[in-house]
């Protein structure tokens, strides 16, 4: 594959530009990202997408039917699988959570749909809703009630497009349970009223908000995930201003187009809110439509990490155990 403005070679044939191009024709995502042309102008405040929903949204929950727009989620019900995952769970936040330390078990609650549409994205079956199971907030109350469940993390997907159902659930939890922490891992970019109320119910049950801050560079960012990171960063600004111990963030690793200059200028739009927030960088391995990607190559991963070290006091490396037999 040759890059269509330089003629140099692609790591991709998914990605039709080089790394350095990337960084410059973000308008080249057009022609990636299916549905991107439904985002903005139109009457859905769920997300900053403001989709126009002519049939369907980009997230595939909300829907257009006979003029009307429909949602296939609602406060009281979702499109979901929630499940038991034994304390300590494989958790990006793991290495610092507090949740990490005790012992019983993470409710974790997969949302299908998403807002973004990732190339590399590691839980792509999100995008099934028409098979997803349709969960009622009673049923999974009932799950979160057992005495031995000390955590919930809300992820998908992303939980942005069904975030009314997300906060009303863990809200009624809080009223029944003072003993369980709430958490969100997400890509940000939701309805900034909501994404406070979110941070809020974390902020009150001692959770975390766990921002994946996917790249620094606009164009690279529309490139790989289909949409601007501008509502991401103000969310994540909006958040550490209100509650800022539950703030934390990720970045995956994208072989040859995330390294280190992305890193570093992620690092140090943390470092500009407090040289402590907590930031893991994750190896990543092929999936989805990235599949002819390497692992992310070792001399990437540890530039990236002296980059981030370089502005933050707590940096973690993520799925290292892809890399073999290395040491940080």
């Amino acid at each position: 594959m040759e890059c269509l403005i330089c003629r140099n070679p692609c790591p991709s044939k998914t990605i039709p530009v080089c790394p350095e191009c990337a960084r410059k024709h973000g308008e080249l995502s057009e022609r990636i990202h299916e549905g991107i042309h439904l985002i903005g102008g139109g009457d859905c405040r769920i997300c900053s997408n403001r989709c126009r929903i002519d049939g369907m949204g980009l997230c595939r929950i909300r829907y257009r039917e006979n003029g009307v727009v429909k949602s296939r989620s609602v406060s009281d019900r979702a499109l979901l699988h929630a499940y038991l995952d034994p304390l300590p769970t494989n958790c990006c936040n793991a290495w610092f959570c507090r949740g990490s330390r005790i012992k019983g078990y993470n409710l974790a609650v997969f949302y299908y749909g998403c807002n973004f549409d990732c190339l590399y994205c590691q839980n792509w079956s999100h995008r099934n809703v028409e098979i997803a199971e349709t969960v009622r907030v009673e049923e999974l109350i009932q799950k979160a009630m057992r005495k031995n469940v000390r955590c919930i993390c809300h992820f998908g997907g992303s939980p942005e497009p069904q975030i009314e159902f997300a906060t009303n659930f863990s809200r009624k939890i809080t009223e029944l349970r003072d003993d369980v922490m709430i958490c969100w891992e997400w890509n940000g970019a939701g309805n900034r009223r909501l994404a406070l109320k979110a941070g809020e119910i974390s902020h009150a049950s001692g959770g975390t908000v766990k921002f994946d801050l996917k790249a620094w560079n606009p164009d690279l960012h529309k490139i790989l995930t289909g949409r601007s990171n501008e509502q991401v960063l103000e969310n994540f600004s909006s958040l550490f201003n209100e509650f800022p111990e539950v703030v934390s963030a990720t970045t995956l690793l994208v072989p040859y187009y995330v390294d280190e200059r992305e890193v570093e200028s992620i690092a140090r739009f943390i470092a500009d809110h407090d040289e402590s927030i907590p930031y893991s960088l994750l190896v990543f391995h092929p999936d989805d439509r990235l599949r002819d990607l390497p692992v992310t190559p070792k001399d990437q991963v540890f530039e990236c990490y002296k980059r981030a070290k370089k502005h933050l006091k707590n940096v973690n490396i993520g799925n290292l155990h892809l890399l073999g037999n290395v040491m940080i």
